[in-house]
């Protein structure tokens, strides 16, 4: 459930809708520390500090299925009286989902807390641009405990931001949320 003060950080984050236009595309720290070529004595330069637009999308798709696929603190821990610990890197995830029925589902507070973890863990993202959408069609109840959810949105980068549209697979028997990226828009 997003709190009173979860609500505030999110317009607070919302508001960010932009980044400097000098800044460039610089992939994240644990990027920057991952050795890709172990057998070179010396790194390239760039490679450390700029990325491409294909680099950026492999990485926000990692970090999203690291994410989604992380039960968060508050989930096993009362954090009553404790707002800015909630939004705190110590309760990095979301609420699990496994063991449910998807009659048990509440979508909307599903589309909810996946959103607030996204606006607070992936600041590539641009809060005001990013949908969350519980999708349920015909064909699924042939994946009866399958609950699909859209992702949409923009990712900030320069010159101008990137349109992303993903759909992630909620598999309630076992937690395991897969995120597939569906190809429209430009990442």
């Amino acid at each position: 459930m997003v709190t009173a003060h979860q609500k505030r950080k999110i317009e607070g984050l919302s508001k960010r809708s932009h980044q400097d236009y000098k800044d460039k595309l610089q992939p994240v720290l644990l990027d920057k520390l991952t050795d890709e070529h172990p057998e070179r004595r010396k790194e390239l330069r760039e490679t450390a500090t700029v990325i491409n637009y294909e680099q950026l999308k492999k990485s926000v798709l990692r970090d999203l299925s690291w994410l989604l696929n992380t039960v968060n603190l508050e989930s096993i821990e009362s954090l009553d009286g404790y707002d800015h610990v909630k939004s705190s890197t110590i309760n990095f995830g979301v609420f699990p989902v496994a063991g449910q029925k998807m009659s048990e589902i509440n979508q909307f507070e599903i589309q909810q807390q996946v959103k607030a973890a996204i606006i607070y863990f992936e600041p590539r993202i641009l809060p005001n641009d990013l949908d969350v959408i519980c999708e349920l069609e015909e064909s699924d109840l042939e994946h009866y405990n399958v609950l699909s959810l859209i992702i949409k949105g923009r990712l900030w980068c320069n010159p101008h931001p990137m349109e992303f549209f993903l759909r992630t697979s909620v598999d309630l028997e076992s937690g395991h949320m897969e995120i597939k990226d569906e190809g429209r828009g430009s990442v």
